[in-house]
């Protein structure tokens, strides 16, 4: 027997949470891979829980969705900001020994 309003649970005044897909698979190949893989696949599982009408399962991983692609982007800007730095030290380092090397 169906539930009035056709929403299980009585949730009828509930939004279905946001999947956050395209932001997990920008950050899965511009930033860092590992956690965006994560984060595209618990994108896909909001899809399919709200497909299903399971509105807290769908919630818990939009928020892990989210999560994980937050992450992604941390450890991608991270990653290019120590390069950056990385890259001026030893450009200025290469300058200075070739100073160090004059006949």
């Amino acid at each position: 027997m169906g539930v009035p309003g056709g929403v299980p649970g009585g949730l009828e005044g509930r939004r279905a949470p946001h999947d956050y897909l395209p932001i997990a698979v920008l950050t899965t190949l511009c930033c860092f891979w590992p956690t965006g893989v994560v984060a595209i696949v618990k994108a896909v599982q909001v899809r399919t829980a709200v497909a299903r009408g399971d509105i807290v399962s769908a919630e818990i991983a939009s928020r892990e969705a989210r999560n994980f692609s937050f992450i992604s982007l941390a450890v991608g800007i991270a990653a290019i900001v120590l390069c950056t730095i990385l890259t001026v030290v030893i450009i200025i380092a290469a300058q200075h020994h070739d100073n160090d090397w004059e006949p």
